[in-house]
């Protein structure tokens, strides 16, 4: 019972979609049970034609909805569906007369239509389908409305005084549920496919905005990033930092071990930076090995912070391939004044990382 609720809330919210099997051969069960109430009314009422058309079809929609279901041919089935339903509803009207209300029942193909049209991708939402079929169905409604005018009802005698009145009453009934539970599929399937949308947007925006090798932020969104800070710390006058890191001798690991090794090198500098600064700081690949970090701090913490990650990382022997791979980093640092650009930060964050690589590397330097 848990698992039928979780499921019902998964649906309801946007985040899982009714299975087919289970969605169509409930509406079969709920049309055969609909067509067995017809089949004893019309034999209490000794209406022989209809008693034994809806038992067959009855029978009929049991086959129909429990077995062709298995094979996934929904297409078929609402062919089916639709023709049957325009030969009962306009035979029951033939017979009994217009007032029974078995017509209401061909105005909900039409959004029925729609709701597959949409929703099954055989139909590959051609509107095609659904006009084609309201136009079916509005011949069909009006040909038999004007031959209710002219032809009189075969069984008007031997019928129960009150019994069309109750019949449209109860065909009224089952036409507007069947529109209400079409139109709550329909709702849930659109929300369904907003949900998978808001999904899919949600990955692009991470595809477009992270480099995919590293995980960290692509120099695109870290523009983005570097502006607002920048603009900020323009009106309130807050410091921060740029810290330009370039992994020492990055060439010998792709010469000696291969890509695949330069690769891992990179994946695991960069988890190495990001697991040492904060979650308002950001963190980005800057191009080939370097990596750029903007911390929301002054130049003291700034240089505590690179300090620590350079020393992390000298510290730390990664395994490839059996072989201990020891890296190193260079690390130069630019702090934000009145009068610079990111520009000119960026320019003075390199020029002390090369003035880190000409000393030695395996350090921090700043102005």
């Amino acid at each position: 019972m848990k698992e039928f609720y979780h499921a019902a809330r998964q649906v309801i919210s946007g985040r899982r979609v009714i299975d087919n099997k289970i969605k169509y051969r409930a509406i079969g069960v709920c049309i055969a049970l609909v067509h067995l109430l017809f089949t004893l009314a019309f034999y209490s009422m000794q209406i022989k034609p209809l008693f034994l058309y809806n038992m067959g079809i009855t029978i009929f929609y049991t086959y129909l909805f429990i077995f062709i279901v298995n094979k996934e041919r929904y297409i078929s089935m609402y062919i089916a569906s639709v023709v049957e339903i325009l030969f009962h509803s306009s035979l029951a009207s033939m017979l009994l007369g217009w007032n029974w209300g078995f017509m209401l029942y061909t105005i909900t193909l039409i959004p029925v239509a729609f709701y597959l049209t949409y929703t099954l991708p055989q139909l590959n939402r051609k509107v095609s389908v659904p006009a084609i079929v309201s136009l079916i169905v509005s011949l069909t409604f009006i040909i038999v409305r004007v031959a209710c005018e002219r032809i009189e009802p075969m069984y008007t005698r031997a019928v129960p005084e009150n019994a069309h009145t109750v019949f449209y009453i109860i065909n009224s009934m089952i036409a507007l549920d069947m529109q209400i539970i079409f139109s709550i599929l329909f709702a849930l399937e659109i929300r369904y496919m907003q949900h998978q949308l808001e999904k899919e947007n949600r990955m692009l925006g991470k595809i477009a905005n992270y480099d995919p090798l590293t995980r960290l932020l692509n120099r695109r969104s870290m523009s983005e990033h570097l502006k607002n800070v920048y603009a900020k710390a323009a009106k309130t006058k807050q410091s921060f930092c740029l810290v330009l890191a370039d992994i020492d001798d990055f060439k010998k690991f792709n010469d000696t071990y291969g890509h695949d090794c330069g690769d891992e090198v990179l994946i695991t500098v960069a988890n190495m930076i990001s697991g040492n600064v904060r979650e308002s700081d950001y963190v980005c690949r800057w191009g080939g090995e370097e990596i750029l970090t903007l911390l929301q701090a002054d130049l003291n913490a700034s240089v505590q912070i690179a300090e620590r990650i350079c020393q992390n990382t000298a510290s730390n022997i990664m395994q490839y391939k059996n072989v201990d791979v020891r890296v190193t980093l260079t690390m130069g640092i630019s702090e934000y004044q009145p009068g610079k650009t990111i520009r000119s930060m960026i320019e003075e964050a390199d020029q002390n990382l090369y003035r880190g690589k000409r000393n030695g590397k395996n350090q921090v330097v700043y102005s």
